[in-house]
């Protein structure tokens, strides 16, 4: 009996430590789930663009981020036209630096394609312009206001900048621009808001912009400078599908402001015009029918002047956003997620190339699938799905809704200011009615009493 007994254990252990033997590298990495890059991966993958591409492909550390860590820019191409991509700024949005590491590996080949790239565009790729923040997956980059202040003496006092954030300890990167490339700080502006420019207080900031001045001291001018991020996961307005890629143009307020009148060089319609390239790009190159390619949130009052894009487009650069649905860590790798990025970015190169992208109608990026609320039409599309969803679960208060939106529209269309703010209210007032009844639910109350604060605020101060 005993004897049996230890030969079944003896059996067992054989069998488990066999199960437990470590397997060859390639198997490993073979069965190995795909994962966003780490910083030192990225620094490998980049050298070695550079061996391969025989002198193509030039890498440089255009600057350090504020813990020190090298921000890497690779330039590829003798063109005239200068193209500038940012990726990563937020360090939980990483699909950029994979999409732009593919990209720089198809430039950097002996092809007819890529050599016809290389000689009509001077491309500067920044894979991973927020080292700091992409190593702890946070948004922000890592400077704590104590060591703000030791860089910054004359800061001493002043509160911190808007946006910085003190349980990350580091601040927004993407608020840190201005259009006055030669602004330092000076306490008399802190802390600012989100309509005011941002302070180049960062180390991250300074390298860009440094970078974007040295190209515009060689070749006149940049062209065009695109940013690649992430954001929540939005579906359409119309049919409920959800956004794949969310694309858009300079948030500069609305265009009859004045408060960008001295900025000359800024042109939004052509920056509509790379925006349109980028989503055609998308659409073209997918190996799939692309139906959620849409605009991103642009109501007319958003007005972000210390965004990179936004301060480059005051000084004459076409500028254009990618966001991609879902941040780091709560999605992982996709794969279909980055070809778009890189579908995008090549709609955007191969009509710079071939000069089509200054013959687009910049008009009809407007015509994309919106996820958001600009005025009453748009609340009219939202009643309809919500309707089909049965989220609305009442056919007379879906035609009454419908109705008050309807007149709505009319009067938004004439201009009738008294009128709009007045049956505004009354929509707000029918629709409070409606959840407390149970006939809308929360969702939908919340998100067309959103909108119709939103018209609200903007009619009321006409």
């Amino acid at each position: 009996m005993k004897t049996n007994i230890w030969g079944k254990i003896v059996s067992f252990v054989a069998i488990l430590m066999i199960l437990l033997m470590p397997v060859s590298g390639t198997s490993a990495e073979a069965n190995m789930a795909p994962d966003w890059m780490s910083n030192e991966e990225l620094a490998q993958r980049l050298s070695a663009i550079e061996q391969a591409s025989n002198g193509k492909v030039e890498v440089t550390v255009m600057g350090h981020s504020s813990q020190g860590n090298d921000i890497y820019a690779a330039r590829v191409g003798t063109g005239k036209q200068v193209l500038i991509i940012n990726g990563n700024i937020h360090g939980n949005e990483k699909s950029g630096p994979e999409a732009v590491v593919s990209l720089l590996e198809t430039l950097a080949g002996d092809s007819s394609f890529a050599k016809g790239v290389r000689d009509k565009l001077t491309i500067v790729a920044i894979p991973r312009f927020n080292p700091d923040g992409a190593a702890l997956t946070q948004r922000q980059n890592v400077f704590p206001w104590q060591e703000v202040v030791a860089a910054y003496p004359q800061l001493e006092g002043a509160a911190p900048a808007w946006y910085y954030n003190s349980r990350a300890r580091g601040f927004d990167v993407n608020r840190d621009f201005s259009a006055d490339l030669n602004y330092v700080p000076r306490a008399e502006d802190f802390p600012g808001n989100d309509l005011e420019p941002g302070f180049f207080i960062t180390s991250e900031a300074q390298a860009l912009r440094d970078l974007y001045l040295e190209l515009k001291a060689e070749f006149g001018h940049v062209e065009a400078f695109v940013d690649l991020h992430h954001m929540g996961t939005p579906v359409t307005n119309k049919t409920g599908e959800p956004a794949t890629i969310a694309i858009d143009w300079p948030p500069l307020g609305p265009a009859d402001s004045g408060k960008y009148d001295d900025w000359t060089l800024l042109d939004q319609e052509k920056s509509k015009r790379y925006a349109l390239a980028a989503a055609l790009g998308v659409k073209e190159l997918s190996d799939k029918e692309e139906n959620g390619v849409v605009q991103y949130i642009h109501f007319q009052e958003r007005d972000y002047p210390g965004q990179a894009r936004c301060a480059f487009a005051l000084n004459g650069t076409a500028t254009v956003l990618f966001e991609m649905p879902g941040q780091q860590p709560q999605v992982g790798y996709d794969q279909e997620l980055i070809d778009r990025v890189e579908n995008g970015l090549w709609g955007i190169i191969n009509r710079m190339v071939d000069g089509s992208i200054d013959n687009l109608n910049g008009d009809h990026f407007l015509k994309l699938p919106k996820y958001w609320t600009d005025n009453t039409t748009d609340m009219k599309d939202m009643v309809e799905l919500y309707t089909k969803q049965g989220a609305i679960n009442n056919a007379s208060a879906s035609r009454i809704l419908a109705n008050q939106l309807a007149g709505l529209e009319q009067f938004e269309k004439g201009g009738n200011a008294e009128k709009m703010v007045k049956h505004l209210q009354s929509f707000k007032t029918v629709l409070s009615q409606y959840r407390q009844q149970g006939v809308v639910s929360s969702a939908v109350y919340s998100r067309l009493n959103g909108d119709a604060n939103l018209l609200l605020d903007r009619w009321s101060l006409r």
